[in-house]
């Protein structure tokens, strides 16, 4: 289940239109904003959502952003992560090793700037001894 409703992504979209594919937007960018928050601490119910509201709407801005940017970028699935050139008639498709710094980048730096300053993103490994 996504951590953003489509009339959430319509309300973070607005005035542009909210795409037909938007419900499997906010399901893959929740997917995205779970795998930053691997080693982040907040409370969860049985169905491992956030409990406490304000954590349930940063990751409903931070899963709206990360949409956002998956519609923008026209890659919804990271397949076009290295891609640096593609053409139609006759296919044609450039790949980058990544060296270049040319790739597409996996996360909207929007979200994870917006997780960063609220204080969820891991900055440092969580120790014990």
């Amino acid at each position: 289940m996504a951590y953003a409703t489509v009339e959430q992504f319509a309300d973070h979209m607005d005035p542009e239109p909210v795409p037909a594919n938007a419900r499997r937007l906010l399901e893959t960018a929740t997917i995205r904003i779970d795998e930053l928050l691997v080693g982040a601490r907040y409370s969860v119910d049985d169905d491992g959502n956030p409990m406490d509201p304000v954590d349930r709407a940063i990751f409903a801005k931070a899963v709206c952003l990360q949409a956002q940017f998956m519609k923008d970028t026209g890659d919804e699935t990271g397949a076009n992560a290295n891609v640096t050139s593609m053409s139609q008639g006759g296919l044609s498709v450039g790949r980058s090793s990544g060296a270049d710094g040319r790739t597409i980048p996996r996360y909207s730096q929007d979200a994870v700037s917006y997780l960063r300053t609220r204080g969820v993103l891991p900055v440092h490994p969580y120790t014990y001894s």
